[in-house]
């Protein structure tokens, strides 16, 4: 009983010294760096967490604070100055380090998307902390919600996009906007198939009508959609290529004929292969003619 009480005295005295050594030598760093590059500096992780001991929470909540008083300080009055990249850098290990210790903490992942993506165009860097947040708080529709936004809007990624508003879209409390956004997204991306199996899912855990009514939809287009790119790489393997336009598909029968757009446009083939239609999976009004 004693050897257990005594041991992590004994261990923590004996970290001591590496604690003082690890100080020691961060500060002769600090002193052969550049101007401004020292503030860049954050302690690693590990070490954070044996020099908080049993207080993770408390020291995230303070470099949280310290991040918040750092950004508010870079405003003049209603004007805010030039931040410096080194700075933003240093906005940006400060909220990594909070995020490592205690990694439910959900503000500075709220923060680092607000500010690193907007203004620092630091987007893949406020990914990294957003993917770790989204592993830990894996009930949270947010932060996988703010990937999705973020891969679409930021960096173009439209099935990156989809994967990640498609999780979001799973989450309690998860607006049903998300996945109607995620089957389209995907849909552009060319990943036509995850749309369908996704829809299929939605579509068994959803009662209003009013959504059920556009799963239906969007599926039938979607799996029209399918059908029509299993039948170009059936030509594709067939002739080498793909085809000039959907109606080779029919002459070569490969299939019967081009299924109808539930949304009203017509259905068409890209240049890579893949297919889309003029309806862009949204309802097209009609257009009657008149005649005289």
């Amino acid at each position: 009983m004693r050897i257990s009480r005594i041991f992590p005295v004994l261990l923590l005295i004996a970290l001591i010294p590496a604690y003082f050594s690890t100080l020691s030598n961060i500060s002769l760093m600090n002193k052969s760096l550049p101007k401004g590059d020292e503030v860049n500096l954050v302690l690693p992780s590990p070490i954070l967490k044996i020099t908080s001991l049993d207080f993770d929470g408390l020291t995230a909540d303070a470099l949280y604070l310290k991040a918040l008083v750092f950004y508010g300080g870079t405003y003049i009055g209603e004007k805010q100055r030039k931040v410096h990249e080194w700075e933003y850098a240093r906005l940006y290990n400060t909220l990594k380090a909070s995020t490592d210790l205690d990694p439910y903490f959900l503000d500075p992942y709220l923060f680092a998307n607000g500010v690193l993506t907007w203004e620092a165009k630091m987007v893949r860097e406020t990914n990294i902390l957003l993917e770790k947040g989204s592993r830990y708080r894996n009930w949270d529709y947010w932060l996988p919600f703010f990937l999705g936004f973020n891969y679409y809007y930021f960096l173009g990624e439209n099935a990156k996009a989809a994967e990640y508003l498609m999780e979001a879209s799973k989450k309690p409390g998860a607006d049903p906007f998300y996945s109607y956004f995620a089957a389209r997204l995907a849909y552009k991306g060319n990943r036509t198939e995850n749309s369908v199996v996704f829809l299929e899912g939605m579509l068994k855990t959803t009662k209003d009508k009013t959504l059920r009514k556009e799963y239906v939809t969007r599926l039938e287009a979607l799996k029209a959609i399918l059908y029509l790119e299993k039948g170009v790489a059936v030509y594709k393997e067939k002739f080498g290529r793909n085809p000039e336009n959907l109606n080779a598909l029919t002459k070569q029968r490969i299939i019967g004929q081009i299924p109808e757009d539930p949304y009203g446009g017509e259905f068409y083939i890209e240049k890579d292969g893949s297919v889309k239609t003029t309806s862009d999976l949204r309802p097209m009004k009609k257009i009657k003619n008149n005649k005289e």
